[in-house]
């Protein structure tokens, strides 16, 4: 997530609100209608030679910080900050932004796009004694609805959740004045998946849950990594995207990136593309958002594509952080923590570079309502590497 605190204050909220109303209904299939009809007739990639990803933190929509300042316990204020911020997801666009999600691949068009922060929402009601979803919100569902409305050739690959409230907790919403019992309350769970265009081959798909966790009462901080192989012009190519911890539990997040290089990420021949919000700034030590994760992921061989690209000479590639309701004027992004990082084997980077040429687009823009897209800005990045020896 974008600010070093979100995650963390609602998982306490969550935790701390479990409630006794009932295992809720399973999950809806995440990927939505598949895309597979449209196949290989889409052509308009317009660079045969070259590999073409995305990566964007879609937002989920809110800001849970003020959660985070309250006494747990006192259910009115607690009660008063949870409608505040499900009425910020609800004003945050997000049928607009998924839209313009879907404009940048319809630009662009990759061949695999990795999403951060997909979330779904539901609003459960109890007060009848039997559980039931009376609202939802599913960031990815949208976005795959809106492909699939234009007839883009894109399906989802991969689904990957990370910490999300259980069915009988949340925070609430709403409470019976009576029996003082809360009597609706709000799930969520946080997601990143994996999108191919549909022409592209996947050769095998991992993903899971990284080792380094953190505990908060009954429930545990989790994030999660997916894996798609694919091949491009005979050479392997590896796509992993992640949203690594905040830098307020930067030790769990130094675990993880140890995870990634000597496991999710170790042994793959040909171009392993590791792309996601990292949560790591690449600016110099004392920076805001500043964890070791950026240097050890360089050390372990791995090229920074915009650090490469020619854009890096005239742009300092920021990628975060817009307002919370993504409304302010000008941009305010002044951190480096998104990444599409990139390591070509057999042949190491040399000096921080892969052999060839990549360009890197950042893509901080707005949904059609004038909000802007997330408060992260996404990237897109082009790779043409020459054949690996």
């Amino acid at each position: 997530m974008t600010r070093p605190i979100r995650s963390f204050p609602t998982l306490c909220a969550a935790a701390m609100l479990a409630t006794t109303a009932g295992a809720c209904s399973d999950l809806p299939d995440p990927a939505g209608p598949s895309a597979e009809g449209h196949g290989p007739a889409f052509t308009r990639h317009s660079d045969e030679g070259a590999f073409g990803v995305y990566s964007q933190n879609v937002y989920l929509g809110g800001d849970t910080g003020p959660i985070f300042t309250l006494d747990f316990g006192n259910l009115p204020e607690l009660l008063a900050a949870t409608n505040t911020f499900w009425a910020q997801v609800l004003a945050s666009d997000a049928a607009g932004r998924a839209a313009a999600v879907v404009d940048q691949i319809a630009a662009r068009r990759p061949h695999v796009v990795g999403l951060q922060e997909v979330f779904q929402f539901r609003v459960v009601d109890f007060s009848t004694g039997s559980p039931e979803v009376v609202e939802a919100l599913d960031l990815l569902a949208l976005v795959q609805s809106e492909l699939d409305a234009r007839g883009l050739p894109y399906e989802v690959v991969a689904v990957q959740e990370n910490t999300t409230t259980g069915p009988a907790s949340g925070l609430p919403l709403a409470v019976d004045p009576g029996a003082g019992a809360v009597v609706r309350i709000l799930q969520f769970t946080d997601r990143i998946a994996v999108l191919r265009r549909t022409d592209v081959a996947v050769e095998a798909t991992a993903q899971g849950s990284f080792a380094a966790s953190f505990q908060v009462g009954p429930l545990t901080l989790v994030r999660g990594w997916i894996r798609v192989s694919t091949e491009h012009r005979g050479v392997p190519q590896h796509f992993i995207t992640t949203h690594l911890e905040t830098q307020t539990l930067a030790f769990v997040q130094a675990e993880q990136a140890e995870e990634l290089v000597q496991s999710i990420a170790a042994g793959l021949d040909g171009v392993t593309i590791l792309a996601g919000d990292l949560n790591s700034d690449a600016a110099n030590p004392g920076a805001p958002s500043w964890t070791p994760t950026y240097d050890a992921l360089i050390a372990a061989g791995f090229t920074d594509a915009w650090a490469q690209s020619g854009q890096a000479a005239h742009d300092a590639g920021f990628t975060c952080c817009q307002a919370a309701d993504l409304r302010n004027g000008p941009s305010l992004l002044d951190q480096r923590i998104d990444f599409v990082l990139v390591r070509a084997t057999p042949n190491p980077a040399r000096s921080g570079f892969v052999p060839g040429a990549i360009d890197v687009d950042i893509t901080a823009d707005r949904a059609e309502e004038g909000l802007w897209l997330s408060d992260h800005a996404g990237l897109a990045a082009t790779l043409r590497l020459p054949p690996l020896e």
